[in-house]
């Protein structure tokens, strides 16, 4: 029987693994702690994500933390010492606002937080975008999209630009909301429930689709410059068939580099979408890189660092494969990774040897951590932020 519409990231996951899981338990590999990273605060942000997929994960941005909680919460946050700075609700915005108070009804956000020019960028399972004066948590706009926005919008060239589960590429107008162009890609039948975040760099808007391309929009007019196919439905399975592009691309000095469910890794011209090479790794999570190494976490739980120049792999750590993992996070000399039961995994990055684990918040990790050269921003699905450093 053909299936139709979109399955939880989670799910392909627990799917996929069916065939080479055994009844045994999961055993996490053992780790002799060779780090110990300090945890300089905690605070929470209203009631997370909780079981939703989500694209929302924290900002930070010189000396302040911006996150937001499905239900509606935005705040902003001193990142020295978690001092809630102002928040924001938005379910105060709307007719039916007061009902929606008092009747737990939640903002549905799942999309950002983005922030670019002064101004925070969120978008809803509803379909809005919100922007918000970053300095205060004041409303500027809002403005409807076709379908859901369960990605941070991306921000350039004067616009904001929202990929949706409609598979719609909307740009709006950064100062008022006003829609400047709308692109339309085909969908499948079958899709991962989940967006790849655009990309917008040297004037145009790079994307990944439910159909297992990559492509790139003139961003003044939102006109396509080319699209090109980097994996093929193949097996006699739905699930064998998904290749949605979900993780965000990276663009680095000219070069495209992207990677899809049941697909492989590329690096990609961004000029003329000419493939440069390839190799066979395949996942819908975000990816990292610093210097000339790619980080990714495969559909599997392994976890890889590829020579971005030619695809060459450095090292492959399987220690936790079949773990439900996060995408990879680059802090200091260090590849952090989290799992769905809320264990923090630290990697030397440059050998893929575990140097330490932590435990967190058991409703578990869903987004890669965010870091600056000093501090390390983690998020659980409860909404706890927890704020780490090392030395």
């Amino acid at each position: 029987m053909k299936l139709f519409g979109r399955i939880t990231a989670a799910l392909v996951v627990a799917l996929a693994l069916t065939a080479c899981s055994s009844k045994e338990k999961l055993v996490l590999p053992d780790v002799q702690n060779s780090i110990d990273p300090d945890k300089v605060w905690q605070s929470k942000v209203g009631n997370g994500v909780a079981h939703y997929e989500s694209g929302l994960k924290p900002a930070i941005v010189g000396d302040k933390v911006y996150a937001a909680s499905r239900n509606g919460i935005v705040v902003a946050k001193n990142l020295s010492n978690g001092r809630t700075l102002w928040s924001f609700d938005l379910r105060n915005e709307g007719e039916s606002s007061l009902l929606a108070r008092f009747t737990g009804e939640t903002a549905r956000i799942a999309g950002g937080v983005t922030f670019a020019n002064g101004k925070l960028y969120l978008g809803t399972e509803d379909g809005e975008v919100f922007a918000l004066n970053a300095a205060n948590g004041e409303l500027l706009w809002r403005a409807p999209v076709q379908g859901e926005v369960i990605a941070s919008p991306a921000v350039g060239e004067g616009l904001v630009v929202i990929a949706t589960t409609a598979g719609t590429l909307v740009a709006l107008d950064a100062d008022n909301g006003e829609q400047r162009w709308l692109f339309e890609d085909e969908q499948p039948p079958l899709t991962i429930r989940g967006v790849s975040e655009p990309v917008i760099e040297a004037g145009g808007v790079i994307y990944g689709s439910g159909t297992g391309r990559v492509g790139v929009l003139i961003a003044e007019r939102g006109y396509q410059a080319w699209e090109e196919v980097i994996a093929v439905p193949q097996g006699s399975t739905d699930l064998s068939r998904l290749v949605d592009v979900d993780a965000k691309p990276i663009v680095i000095a000219g070069t495209i580099y992207t990677i899809a469910y049941n697909g492989e890794l590329v690096a990609m011209e961004l000029r003329s979408g000419r493939q440069i090479w390839k190799r066979d790794y395949a996942s819908f999570r975000n990816m990292a890189v610093a210097g000339n190494i790619l980080y990714l976490v495969d559909s599997t739980g392994g976890i890889y660092a590829v020579d971005r120049r030619n695809g060459s792999e450095v090292w492959g750590q399987q220690g936790l494969q079949r773990h439900f993992l996060t995408g990879p996070t680059v802090y200091k000399e260090y590849l952090v990774v989290g799992d769905a039961k809320g264990n923090l995994h630290w990697l030397n990055r440059e050998t893929g040897e575990f140097v330490a684990r932590q435990s967190f918040d058991s409703s578990g990790f869903y987004r890669e951590a965010v870091a600056t050269d000093d501090y390390l921003l983690v998020t659980s699905r409860n909404g706890e932020l927890v704020l780490l450093q090392v030395p």
